[in-house]
């Protein structure tokens, strides 16, 4: 052969002992198998390198990076979970965590059938955080209602509670004279919804008023009690 003429005796060498590799592998019957090493061997030759194996599934080379495509429904789901659960949830907002039973099971319904359905362990796992996320946001919403429960009952039954209904909480708003010898005065007393409203989250920043949605439970407590 032409080619051995311009090779050194450590590549000499290394060609007979690849010959002799190549007829074991004929005398063996493995021609598919010699073909593809002849063809590596010499193209590492004439390239200075390494013959390079591809893979025979993909045997195109690319450093391109795939994108991992998801059905318009199931992005929805992930938005909806992050964006009305976990975010409210990690910023302590959870009386604004939905209290939709049925919303939460169409979510949790989606999530659990991707996860059945995903082939790939580190997606698979994605997507359980996310269920799990979406489950501990529900749970912390009823944790927060619990405390604010337990809250107000211990108030009940300290002397908190006289501190609250006494006259503490009144205020003098008018006070005056009249010509003889008759006088007026106006008292208002705070209701016991914007009472154990403070007592719980404190007075609200001037000119925010009341939460509506904390105003809500403080109530439903409450009326559970039949306070009000």
């Amino acid at each position: 052969m032409l080619i051995v003429g311009f090779l050194d005796k450590k590549q000499s060498s290394i060609i007979k002992a690849f010959k002799t590799k190549i007829k074991n592998n004929f005398s063996n019957k493995n021609k598919y198998r010699a073909i593809i090493e002849i063809m590596g061997f010499y193209k590492s030759i004439l390239t200075g390198g390494k013959a390079i194996q591809k893979m025979l599934i993909n045997p195109v080379a690319t450093n391109s990076v795939q994108e991992v495509q998801f059905s318009a429904g199931l992005i929805d789901t992930l938005t909806k979970i992050e964006n009305n659960y976990v975010v409210k949830m990690a910023n302590r907002q959870y009386t604004s965590i939905p209290n939709d039973m049925f919303g939460y099971l169409t979510l949790s319904d989606t999530m659990l059938t991707s996860i059945g359905a995903q082939k790939n362990s580190n997606l698979k796992l994605l997507f359980q955080i996310a269920l799990d996320g979406l489950t501990g946001a529900l749970n912390s919403k009823s944790l927060s209602a619990e405390n604010a429960e337990l809250e107000i009952n211990l108030a009940m039954t300290t002397k908190k509670l006289e501190e609250v209904l006494s006259g503490k909480n009144e205020i003098k708003a008018m006070h005056g004279e009249t010509c003889g010898q008759f006088a007026i005065a106006k008292t208002f007393k705070l209701s016991p919804l914007y009472s154990y409203y403070i007592h719980l989250y404190g007075m609200p920043a001037f000119g925010v008023g009341f939460d509506q949605k904390k105003l809500t439970l403080v109530k439903a407590i409450l009326a559970k009690y039949n306070i009000i």
